[in-house]
């Protein structure tokens, strides 16, 4: 009983109160910020620092490159790297060694449709054995994207 009575008084107590403004007290639900403007400079300086190392940083997915040997030959695995590098500067071209095979792989597509026009390219110099694989490829983002906070 002494519960019930509590819990009543309670309930009946929270009805009438109210946080902070009286009934028809509008004028007084605004809040004025004074800040010191240089929090502005700091945090201005805090999103350069932020967009230079997102812009430093290499970033991963899946995509695909184009094998273009599979030799247990290093010599011979770093002469094919070596003209890749020659032929397509702008390419990456990675030595991938899962014993006992070199790989040697070139590009970072995002589509399988680029790494077809890659390999096309590939086929020019390596008429055979050159094909798609999926791999986790590197990208590097570009000034157009945002650091997302």
């Amino acid at each position: 009983m002494k519960r019930l009575t509590i819990s009543i008084l309670s309930i009946l107590g929270f009805a009438y109160v109210q946080a902070q403004t009286g009934p028809g007290d509008s004028t007084k639900n605004s809040v004025i910020v004074h800040k010191d403007p240089r929090v502005d400079l700091l945090v201005n300086k805090e999103n350069e620092i932020n967009q230079e190392v997102y812009l430093s940083t290499k970033h991963t997915l899946q995509g695909f490159r184009v094998q273009v040997t599979n030799t247990n030959d290093r010599s011979k695995a770093l002469a094919v790297k070596t003209k890749l590098l020659q032929e397509f500067p702008d390419e990456s071209t990675y030595l991938i060694y899962q014993s006992p095979y070199f790989k040697i792989q070139i590009g970072n597509c995002k589509t399988h449709k680029d790494a077809e026009d890659l390999k096309k390219l590939v086929n020019k110099f390596y008429p055979a054995d050159v094909f798609i694989v999926p791999a986790v490829i590197e990208i590097k983002p570009g000034k157009d994207d945002e650091v997302s906070q």
